[in-house]
């Protein structure tokens, strides 16, 4: 009988993912060219990354994987890697992929008329054919992290052979006609939305029929909050903290969290008009220990930051939770590490002072949020041990022309995506081009410098990861900047859309890495 009985029982089916269907995601800011070539802003660079694939990308692990290349080798120098190109790959209009792509793609960069931000990198590398199916790049001194830059999506040249980098921007196979070897191409754009539809081509071969970008006014981010909150769009990325609780709560709509490779800091700079306050390393000192990171993130980004006392993001696999500890709050530490220093409280004022001169300095960031409103927190727990700290809010291309570029600044909040690898060559070394963007202190810097060298000139992990530990551990003793948090990339997810999953640790676009998985239809 009982036998009988669960016999009879209908066993419950899970529903399968079914091929079919419309997503919509509600994109922030109008995309441009569409072509990873010509990328200016990061809804472009969204939208690239649906159509095109590059060499490389990286695993949930932070791990550099293959994807339009199969694998690669390096030469004992580490001078030369060598790619295998992978087999069977076609474009969106069925075109065959091949190494002449890839070639043609590097040598556009390397134009002498291409003009976009990491061209004289590029002119540095050598790139030629090698064997059947391969591309060898040459460098000019060893770097793991190359393979890294090679994400960049491949261009197909049967479509753009012959023309001039001015004219592959302008072509309409950037934009309206744009084909790759990714999971989509594009189907229309207009002002309001890019269409793309399934690329018939593509390997694995998406559920989705379509996924549709509608545009909202990079001014107006709510706008797209609310698209998903009315059921206009199913899928909405980079929520600020205070637009999480929104969302957040409701039985339709889930919010996926992830950490970044961000990194926040207020930079000192020991030159010019901030050499009297910040050349001593020991008032340096004092200052990152006289900031409480928790209560930052607390109070102005609700919580949804990683409090960071590194250089290395807290979630990237170099990241030394032991050096970040070197140095804690300690408020009542850091007060009297500035009385020995010089700086004394000084009878009926406010602000310290040193032979007659305060502590008073300025702190420029950028005027949107959350920078400036990190900058005032900031400010105002100096200003408990006695330091006066001005913030002067500026535009970001201003902070970065202006400021940044030419160290005119005493104090100054940077916020960089470093990205998943840990070479911070070009922020840190003493002997990066003077014209970038590099905070390192031209005297007593050797040691850090042979870390960073180490790190980027081998290729074995367990020794580059010894090096970047100890960069981490110089860098808290030496403190040239009050290193604050990095930042959560927070994702609202339709209850009608399924499969969306996204790694532990992510840059913007690589939330649609797995978009293949993406289904609304479902069988069985």
């Amino acid at each position: 009988m009982v036998l009988a009985l669960v016999a009879c029982t209908p066993v419950a089916t899970v529903p399968k993912p079914a091929r079919g269907g419309t997503a919509v995601e509600a994109l922030v800011g109008a995309a441009g060219v569409l072509n990873p070539l010509f990328e200016t802003v990061d809804s472009t660079r969204d939208v690239d990354s649906l159509i095109y694939q590059g060499l490389t990308s990286v695993d949930p692990q932070q791990n550099i994987v293959g994807v339009l290349a199969s694998d690669w080798a390096v030469s004992q120098d580490r001078l030369t890697y060598t790619f295998n190109i992978r087999d069977g790959v076609k474009w969106a209009d069925g075109q065959p992929f091949t190494a002449d792509d890839v070639l043609f793609t590097y040598h556009v960069l390397q134009d002498i008329e291409y003009t976009m931000p990491g061209a004289e990198f590029w002119r540095q590398v050598g790139i030629s054919a090698g064997g059947t199916g391969q591309v060898v790049f040459n460098l000019r001194a060893p770097s793991a992290s190359f393979p890294l830059a090679l994400r960049i999506g491949i261009i197909p040249k049967h479509v753009f052979a012959g023309m001039a980098p001015a004219e592959i921007s302008a072509s309409p196979f950037s934009g309206v006609r744009a084909i790759g070897t990714g999971p989509f191409k594009v189907a229309a754009v207009s002002q309001l939305a890019i269409t793309l539809d399934r690329n018939p081509y593509a390997d694995p071969q998406p559920f989705l029929d379509h996924l549709v970008l509608r545009t909202y006014p990079a001014n107006d981010p709510q706008s797209a909050i609310r698209a998903v909150g009315q059921g206009v769009a199913d899928l909405v990325g980079g929520l600020e903290p205070q637009e999480v609780g929104l969302l957040t709560g409701r039985a339709d709509v889930s919010v996926l969290d992830s950490r970044m490779f961000t990194n926040s800091f207020v930079s000192m700079n020991p030159d010019g008009d901030g050499k009297q306050f910040f050349g001593d390393p020991k008032v340096r000192l004092a200052l990152v220990q006289a900031v409480d990171r928790q209560r930052i993130v607390n109070e102005v980004l609700a919580g949804r930051a990683d409090p960071d006392s590194s250089p290395i993001p807290v979630g990237a696999w170099a990241y030394s939770a032991a050096a970040a500890a070197l140095h804690p709050f300690d408020q009542v530490g850091a007060a009297q590490a500035l009385d020995k220093a010089g700086w004394v409280s000084v009878p009926g004022a406010k602000v310290r002072a040193k032979n007659g001169v305060p502590f008073s300095v300025q702190l420029v960031s950028s005027d949107s949020y959350p920078n400036q409103q990190v900058a005032v927190a900031l400010a105002r727990q100096l200003g408990d041990i006695g330091v006066e700290v001005t913030v002067k809010p500026v535009p970001a291309s201003q902070l970065v022309q202006k400021y940044l570029l030419g160290r005119t600044y005493q104090m100054a909040l940077a916020s960089f995506d470093v990205g998943p690898d840990p070479d911070q060559y070009s922020l840190w070394h003493s002997g990066a081009d003077p014209n970038t963007l590099n905070f390192a202190y031209s005297r007593g810097w050797g040691l850090i410098d042979s870390d960073l060298e180490n790190g980027r000139g081998t290729i074995d992990p367990q020794a580059r990861l010894a090096a970047y530990i100890d960069f981490q551990t110089l860098m808290a003793d030496a403190a040239p900047a009050i290193f604050l948090y990095s930042s959560r990339y927070d994702y609202a997810v339709s209850q009608r859309v399924h499969g969306v999953h996204i790694n532990k640790v992510i840059e913007p676009a690589d939330r649609f890495q797995y978009v293949t998985q993406w289904y609304v239809n479902t069988s069985g």
